[in-house]
Parts: C-alpha cells; sequence; structure tokens
C-alpha cells in the first residue's frame, strides 16, 4: 500500500498510527491503528472537508427531510463505567440503545475531545452499513415494481458483456457472483485500472470489464459489487428514482436531517466518452454521510417492516432465508474488534445467525471502523455505533447488550 509522505509524517508526528488507507487526503483508520484524539479529529475534520468538496463538485446525491420524523423518547442514562470510559477516551464516538420505542442509553464522546463536538447533526459516513442500506432499497424497488423479484435476472444494456449480465440479483446480492477475478479487494480497484473505483464512471467499469466471464463460486466481498447493485437500482427506476429515494428516505425512514452519497465521478469509457456518459445508472453509490439517529431511524424502519410483515418486511425475510455461509464466522478469536467475526451467514448485504443467538432473528450491519447497527427483531432491541476506529470489544458493547438487553457496566 502506498502511503503518502505527508501522512507518514503526521502518523510520526502524533505516534498514532501504524497503517492507513489514504484517499485524496482522507484518512481512514485501518484494525491495527491506535489514533489518539488529535488524529480522530483531524479525520473528522477532513470527512466534512470531504463532503463540502463533493458537494462544490455535484458529486453528492442528496435527500433533504420533509420535516415529519419523529423524535425519539429517552430514558436517563443508566450507569455504565465502561461506556463512560470508552466515550470519554475510547473510539466510540456515538452509541444508541433502543428497545421498545425508547432510547434507553444516549452516549456521544465527551466534549472537548475534538475540534468539533459530537452531537446529533453531526454527519458520519455509513461506510459498508450502506450496503445493507441498498439492500433495504432494493426491496422497495421490488415492492414499487421496479424489479420483479430478488431472483431477478441481470439484463442491463451497460453492463450487457460482462460477467454480470444473466445473473441473478440475489448472487450479487450475496457477494457470491464469481467475480473475485475482477478487482483488487484491498483498493477497491477494477481490473485494468489504478483508479479508486468511485473515481470513474459505471460506464468505464463496465468497459473495464468487457468480455469477462464468472469465476468461481465463493463469497467475494468487494465495494465495487455494491456500487454495480446501486446503479441496478437507478437503471430499473428510471427517470422515478429521485421520487423513489425520497419517497424512501421523507416517507419511511422520516429522517430528522439530510442524508446524501458520493456519486462516481464522470470520466470518459477507456478512450472515448460512451452512450451512458453522464447517465444516473453511471454515478450511484453506496455509503451515505448521515447523522447518528438518522442511522437508528434506518435501522427502526426496517424493523418495522420486518415485524409487520410489509412487502420490504417479507423481502427483508427471504434475504434471511436465502443467507449463505459467511466464511469469516470466526467467534473464538483473541481479537474481538469485528462484528462479522460473530456472524454465520451473510445475505442480501446483512449479517445473520450471531455467536449465542442462533435460534433470534438478528440483523447486522457493519461499515469500516465499526459504523455498527444490530437489530434483534424479536425484542424491539437495536444497538447502532458510530466509531472512529475498530479498536473496541464486539462482545462487551454489541453482542452481549444485544442478547441480554442490559448495557455494559
Amino acid at each position: 500500500m502506498k502511503i503518502s509522505v505527508s501522512v507518514i509524517i503526521l502518523c510520526i508526528f502524533l505516534s498514532s498510527c501504524q497503517t492507513t488507507s489514504v484517499r485524496k487526503n482522507i484518512v481512514q483508520f485501518s484494525e491495527i491503528d491506535r489514533p489518539n484524539d488529535e488524529a480522530i479529529s483531524n479525520s473528522q475534520d477532513g470527512y466534512r472537508s470531504r463532503i463540502q468538496r463533493r458537494k462544490s463538485q455535484s458529486r453528492l446525491y442528496v435527500v433533504n427531510p420533509k420535516g415529519n420524523a419523529v423524535d425519539f423518547k429517552y430514558e436517563q442514562n443508566e450507569k455504565s463505567l465502561i461506556l463512560e470510559k470508552e466515550l470519554s477516551e475510547g473510539y466510540i464516538l456515538s452509541y444508541l440503545f433502543y428497545e421498545n420505542g425508547v432510547i434507553k442509553y444516549n452516549g456521544k464522546a465527551k466534549d472537548g475531545r475534538f475540534n468539533k463536538n459530537i452531537n446529533d447533526e453531526t454527519l458520519f459516513f455509513t461506510h459498508s452499513t450502506g450496503k445493507s442500506i441498498t439492500s433495504y432499497i432494493v426491496g422497495h424497488a421490488i415492492c414499487e415494481g421496479y424489479i420483479s423479484s430478488i431472483d431477478e435476472i441481470i439484463d442491463w444494456p451497460m453492463m450487457s458483456n460482462t460477467l454480470y449480465q444473466g445473473q441473478r440479483l440475489r448472487d450479487l446480492l450475496n457477494m457470491s457472483a464469481s467475480d473475485r477475478h475482477t478487482v483488487n479487494k484491498n483498493s477497491s480497484r477494477v481490473m485494468g485500472s489504478n483508479k479508486h473505483h468511485r473515481d470513474m464512471g459505471l460506464d468505464k467499469i463496465a468497459a473495464l470489464l468487457d468480455g469477462t466471464k464468472k469465476q468461481g463460486t465463493h463469497i467475494f466481498y468487494n465495494n465495487v459489487l455494491t456500487d454495480i447493485i446501486a446503479n441496478y437500482v437507478v437503471f430499473k427506476s428510471g427517470d422515478k428514482y429521485n421520487d423513489f429515494m425520497r419517497s424512501i428516505f421523507q416517507n419511511k425512514v422520516k429522517i430528522k436531517y439530510r442524508i446524501s452519497y458520493e456519486k462516481h465521478k464522470m470520466t470518459p469509457s477507456i478512450l472515448k466518452f460512451s452512450k451512458y456518459w453522464g447517465k444516473p445508472e453511471t454515478q450511484a453509490s453506496y455509503s451515505y454521510h448521515m447523522t447518528r439517529t438518522d442511522f437508528l431511524r434506518v435501522a427502526v424502519a426496517m424493523m418495522k417492516d420486518y415485524q409487520n410483515q410489509t412487502c420490504v418486511g417479507k423481502y427483508l425475510k427471504q434475504a434471511q432465508a436465502l443467507a449463505i455461509s459467511w466464511p469469516k464466522y470466526f467467534p473464538y478469536r483473541q481479537k474481538k474488534t469485528n462484528l462479522h467475526s460473530y456472524a454465520k451467514k451473510y445475505g442480501a448485504q446483512f449479517y445473520f445467525d450471531f455467536f449465542g443467538m442462533d435460534d433470534r432473528n438478528i440483523f447486522g450491519t457493519i461499515g469500516l471502523n465499526n459504523q455498527n447497527m444490530l437489530i434483534d427483531m424479536d425484542n424491539s432491541r437495536i444497538i447502532v455505533t458510530n466509531s472512529a476506529a475498530s479498536g473496541w470489544d464486539q462482545t462487551v458493547f454489541m453482542i452481549n447488550p444485544i442478547r441480554d438487553g442490559v448495557i455494559p457496566k
């Protein structure tokens, strides 16, 4: 991995970094990083600057709130020394414990730690939790009739000469699309390119994948594929896409604050502009910018759909039923910083069958540095975390509390 000189100097100066992923001056801490407050603060400042930069470049897809958000009910936080310590000096920036319509623990990083305090208007990147949100959007697209079913066969002119044409949508959602040979997983570079996949339009990605065929059958978890799914929804919904997205986030989720995602850059397809250049189906992505309580609103909407057996709820149940074995299930590992180590199955961009809770209907979403949601469909219990780095114990802060309904003491 190439690391810029400025980042190396910053890491040495702060004595807080070991390995980082860098994209246009944005530092994303890796699993082994142990950043101090200054490094975390600089990273948060960088995220805010990136959002503003994408907005100025017209590379931000935005859904504004409608003004119909329902405020949550709150109980006074129970005493939790371990949570208070983590929020005072650890990596968790926000911790929400929700049960039966009430937020029973509302934790935010201690004021004064960073250049800007964490509050209810702070935007967090969903990172790969956005994959699960994209799947939820697919469920709505099925229920609205834009997509026929989870087993719809991909028939997409822009992708017609790639390995995705003719595959079941389900296989894309399950990350079993036989595309391991097309993407460098560590860098999100598509074969034949030295650019991040969002620094090019999906039409260029389609051109890079021209003539590819399926290879292998195992799960290949990667970022490019979910952006392909997001753009498939754009293609299928056509000129109704904007109304469709507003309907989900404004009328179903009832967001309180603006949500957005970064659009792909418009680029020529190889050496020429393709006929799809600049079209909406080349620009969508899965990683949203969202506030802590709107994370929770999305989780609550998913839970209510599932419990009320709405059309979208039936999609979620189907996703759960069609989930496949997750190869990284390893709950006994000494390192307990990865929530996905506790999931036995993966389906439609969600994690299922968590360690010690095989008989429970629990949906998990996981984003870089633990932007996580655990949704207990049986007990109306949800935990949402936003975090600067992954160095905290998932059993203590997520698995045990969701299992027992008690915050860590």
